[in-house]
């Protein structure tokens, strides 16, 4: 039983919590119900557009 309890250290220090959202950011629902496939493409969308962004203004930035 208590190797189910075993706490996880890394470089013999205890994991901070994981910081995961229950609540959907882009529809408002529970994370855990339903499908988020569009949730999720959407937020990649937004991810790569951000990854663009930060990218050309760090190529143009060394001209």
């Amino acid at each position: 039983m208590t190797a189910l309890r075993r706490r996880v250290r890394i470089r013999s220090g205890q994991m901070p919590p994981l910081d995961l959202q229950t609540i959907c950011d882009k529809c408002n629902k529970s994370r855990a119900h339903g499908n988020h496939q569009k949730c999720s493409k959407q937020r990649q969308a937004e991810g790569i557009a951000r990854r663009n962004t930060q990218h050309s203004t760090v190529t143009h930035g060394m001209d």
